[in-house]
């Protein structure tokens, strides 16, 4: 799925001048460690690539992929427990923008689907790993964010990303993200 999904985020990427259809690439990255000492702490990094294809000067259709890592270790004067969770997100998602291309400051809606793929293991101090069963499904997305235009080829994106994610028991969370990257129109 992951091959798939990245063939064809490579193929438009590539195709969309024969089109006649606007093509912006962007790449994302955080990182967050929130620490109370060095046995007791939280951490969690993401990466990501995006396609967007403008068909109308305001509609894209978008196609990301994230791949995000946490990881928490907790220890009192017993035991230390480690939890480790790894995450694959392949989301199409079609965006409107409010105003023209021209404005430095340009808000955005998005909706659409996502395949999401998480992996859990949990880790006590002297002890075997314990494999969490993997989550994986189709979830609806929708985000919102703003793009500073910087150039006429270069913009920064803040965006607030929401995953309805169905879980190994057969409920759902609510994963979200904020992030920030890049974008370059060819």
């Amino acid at each position: 799925m992951k091959k798939i999904f990245l063939s064809l985020l490579c193929f438009f990427s590539f195709q969309s001048n024969a089109f006649a259809l606007v093509t912006e690439l962007g790449v994302s990255y955080s990182y967050a460690k929130k620490a109370y000492n060095a046995s007791n702490y939280t951490q969690s990094d993401s990466k990501g690539l995006s396609v967007s294809l403008y068909f109308l000067e305001k509609l894209a259709l978008e196609l990301s992929y994230t791949d995000a890592f946490y990881e928490s270790q907790e220890s009192d004067t017993n035991s230390t427990r480690t939890v480790q969770q790894s995450t694959t997100i392949m989301d199409s998602s079609l965006i409107f923008g409010f105003l023209d291309k021209k404005s430095f400051i340009q808000p955005y809606l998005k909706g659409g689907a996502a395949y999401i793929k998480k992996n859990q293991r949990v880790r006590y101090l002297n002890a075997s790993v314990i494999e969490i069963p993997e989550s994986s499904g189709w979830a609806p997305s929708y985000g919102a964010g703003l793009k500073f235009v910087l150039t006429e080829r270069f913009s920064v994106k803040l965006s607030y990303d929401v995953w309805q994610t169905s879980l190994s028991d057969g409920s759902k969370s609510e994963d979200s993200a904020l992030k920030a990257g890049l974008s370059w129109y060819l």
